[in-house]
This record gives structure tokens, C-alpha cells and sequence, in this order.
């Protein structure tokens, strides 16, 4: 594992960046389990409310600035 992070290590700014996107796509395929048909239906049904209701709810900012966080 040495020789690999030292490879890593020349590696440039945009190149790591790259190396850490392929590597996650791998990890994301390998071990994200299918969604089931009961979380894509109320995913569906969030969607279809939060789109019949643009104006109720908090924005990322709104609920970012509560919790004392920043995006």
C-alpha cells in the first residue's frame, strides 16, 4: 500500500479528484442495495407533494442557518 500512496501522492490536484470520483462510483455499484418498490413509491409521493406545495417548507439555507451550520 506504500508504493500506491506514494504514486497518489504525485498525483495532481484535478487527478486526485478524478481518482477519488472513479473510486466512489466503484464503491457506490458494488454496495448500494437496490431501492425498493415501497421507498421509490413515497420518494414519489414526497416529490409530487413537495411540487404541489413550492412554497411550504424550509430552504438548505433556512435549516443550514437553524442547526448553526454552513453549506
Amino acid at each position: 500500500m506504500t508504493s500506491l500512496m506514494q504514486s497518489i501522492r504525485q498525483l495532481g490536484p484535478q487527478e486526485k479528484l478524478q481518482l477519488v470520483e472513479d473510486l466512489w462510483d466503484m464503491v457506490e455499484a458494488e454496495s448500494v442495495p437496490p431501492m425498493s418498490d415501497e421507498l421509490h413509491a413515497e420518494l414519489q409521493r414526497r416529490l409530487a407533494w413537495s411540487q404541489a406545495h413550492p412554497d411550504s417548507g424550509a430552504s438548505m439555507q433556512d435549516i443550514a442557518g437553524k442547526l448553526g451550520v454552513r453549506l
